[in-house]
């Protein structure tokens, strides 16, 4: 019975409406801890990497489109329940118990944030003998494989190149241009890109350069960059969000040797950008 272990009142006079009142701090606890969190970290917000997780886990029960406001509610309705573990006996000290909650759900969660675009690799070199030749990757080592005029296949292990990778040219059109400098837009979080291979399960962030070009050209982005791949082919998602645009999320199949030129158009929008990222299921 709520109150038993502790309370101002006699144990069992914690009538509906306390409990409710109780129920109600605890979740603006967790509510108050959820914005702070947002607010201060943007796109590291541990938040967006619970939506990960949960969406991996829909994803082994079937079902993986899951929004962001769905996790807001599921965590806010645990701040809500959790007075019935922890019982605190006022509305003030029910809100503190959710707050510290989810700042220790927080704590314990990782950073979501992505690595840079990496550069274009080097292309593979191929052998001098005459004959049709091929790439193929063994053993994560690059080899070449040549066929003779007599047809017996030759192989040459290269060693010193760069691992292999897909070659991605984006191309992003702002059809009504950019809201603001453009260095302004990422470093306040108002424009925000991330690049996925479906294959590894790797994430980059497409406005951070660890090799890789972005430049503007007039009313757009371009972006070149070089996605390791492990595979001869391997599907690629593209999600950029913008101030004054609606969240684009694209996917595109790109192959081994080959440029994957992709335009990606985004459409004005007048709705906030925070509510429309409550919309959507971050899977990367």
């Amino acid at each position: 019975m709520y109150g038993v272990r502790r309370g101002i009142k006699s144990p069992g006079e914690f009538g509906v409406s306390d409990i409710l009142g109780l129920g109600l701090s605890g979740a603006a606890g967790i509510v108050a801890a959820l914005v702070t969190d947002y607010q201060q970290q943007g796109e590291a917000s541990a938040l967006f990497t619970i939506n990960q997780w949960i969406v991996q886990l829909g994803g082994i029960l079937g079902f993986s489109e899951i929004p962001l406001w769905m996790v807001v509610l599921g965590m806010t309705t645990i701040g809500a329940v959790s007075i019935f573990y922890f019982q605190p006996i006022t509305r003030q000290g029910a809100f503190a118990q959710g707050f510290g909650l989810l700042a220790v759900i927080m704590t314990a969660t990782p950073t979501g944030l992505a690595g840079g675009i990496q550069a274009i690799g080097n292309a593979l070199p191929g052998l001098e003998p005459a004959g049709t030749h091929e790439a193929s990757m063994m053993g994560g080592q690059i080899i070449n494989a040549s066929y003779s005029p007599g047809g017996a296949r030759l192989y040459q292990v290269q060693q010193g190149h760069d691992p292999a990778k897909y070659d991605v040219h984006l191309r992003i059109n702002f059809p009504d241009g950019f809201p603001a400098d453009v260095d302004t837009l990422i470093r306040t979080g108002a424009i925000r890109g991330r690049l996925h291979n479906d294959d590894t399960g790797e994430t980059w962030n497409l406005f951070r350069s660890a090799g890789g070009t972005v430049r503007q050209q007039g009313n757009s982005l371009i972006i070149e960059a070089g996605v390791p791949a492990r595979s001869a082919t391997a599907r690629l998602w593209v999600r950029v969000e913008c101030k004054g645009y609606t969240i684009e999320e694209q996917s595109a199949t790109a192959t081994l040797g080959e440029t994957l030129s992709w335009s990606v158009d985004m459409q004005p929008s007048k709705t906030p950008l925070f509510l429309q990222r409550f919309g959507r299921s971050y899977k990367y």
